[in-house]
C-alpha cells in the first residue's frame, strides 16, 4: 500500500507539473506505471542527508556574492560530474517535455506520455539527488540557500526554470496532504531581472547556467 500511495503521488506531481486536470479516463491510462514510480518515494529521505539545516533568510537587497555563485555552480558540475553519461537522460527528457509545453501540448490528454518521460527517468532522478545532496554537503549549503541562490542566478541571466520542491510534494502525496497552493511555480525569468551586482556576477556564466538548465527544471 505504501509503494501505491507513493506512487499516486508522484502521479500528482507530474500532474501538476504539466498544468493537467486528472480525470478518470486519463488516472486509468497512466495508473500501470505507478509501481514503477515508486522509487520516487526514497527523494524526501535523501534531501534530510543534507547537514547544512540552518534557517536562511534571503537579504532584503536581493544580492548574490560571488562565493554564493561560484558554490552553486559548483553543486551542479559536481552533480553532472557524478551522472556522467546519464545526464543525457535530464537533457532529452527536458527537451521533450519543454518542447510539448511551448507548443501547448501539456494537456491532460498528454498526462501518460509525460507519465511515460517520469517512468524511465525515475532511477536515475534517485540517484542525481543523492549526488546533490553529496554536493550541498560539500559546497556547506541548506537547500532553502541553494533554491534560492538558483532562482536569483537563472533571474540575473534570464532564463525561466520550474521551481518546485519536489520531495515536499511527494511528501504531501503520500501523507494525504494537499501540496502547497503556487507549487510549482515558474522561476527564473524570461528577460534579466534583479539586482545589477547579480547580473554582472552571472553573466561569465550563462553558457554554463544554459548547460544546466535540464538539472535546475528538475529541481537539481
Amino acid at each position: 500500500m505504501k509503494k501505491l500511495a507513493i506512487g499516486c503521488g508522484v502521479v500528482l506531481v507530474v500532474l501538476i507539473i504539466v498544468g493537467a486536470v486528472a480525470t478518470y479516463v486519463v488516472y486509468n491510462k497512466v495508473k500501470s506505471t505507478v509501481a514503477e514510480l515508486s522509487v520516487l518515494g526514497e527523494v524526501p529521505a535523501i534531501e534530510r542527508g543534507v547537514r547544512n539545516t540552518a534557517a536562511f533568510t534571503p537579504p532584503d537587497s536581493g544580492e548574490l556574492t560571488e562565493a554564493q555563485v561560484t558554490r552553486y555552480l559548483k553543486v551542479q558540475q559536481d552533480v553532472r560530474t557524478i551522472l556522467g553519461s546519464r545526464l543525457d537522460e535530464f537533457q532529452t527528457k527536458y527537451a521533450e517535455l519543454s518542447a510539448r509545453m511551448n507548443k501547448d501540448q501539456g494537456t491532460v490528454l498528454d498526462v501518460p506520455a509525460m507519465m511515460g518521460a517520469y517512468r524511465d527517468l525515475a532511477k536515475t532522478y534517485v540517484d542525481a539527488k543523492k549526488a546533490q545532496v553529496e554536493a550541498l554537503n560539500s559546497a556547506g549549503f541548506s537547500l532553502d540557500e541553494y533554491r534560492w541562490v538558483r532562482q536569483q542566478a537563472y533571474a540575473a541571466a534570464g532564463m525561466p526554470i520550474v521551481d518546485m520542491d519536489f520531495a515536499k510534494v511527494i511528501e504531501d502525496a503520500t501523507s494525504g496532504r494537499s501540496p502547497a497552493p503556487g507549487a510549482p511555480h515558474l522561476g527564473g525569468s524570461i528577460e534579466p531581472t534583479g539586482p545589477e551586482i547579480n547580473k554582472t556576477l552571472v553573466a561569465p556564466h550563462k553558457k554554463q547556467l544554459e548547460d544546466n538548465a535540464a538539472l535546475a527544471y528538475f529541481g537539481l
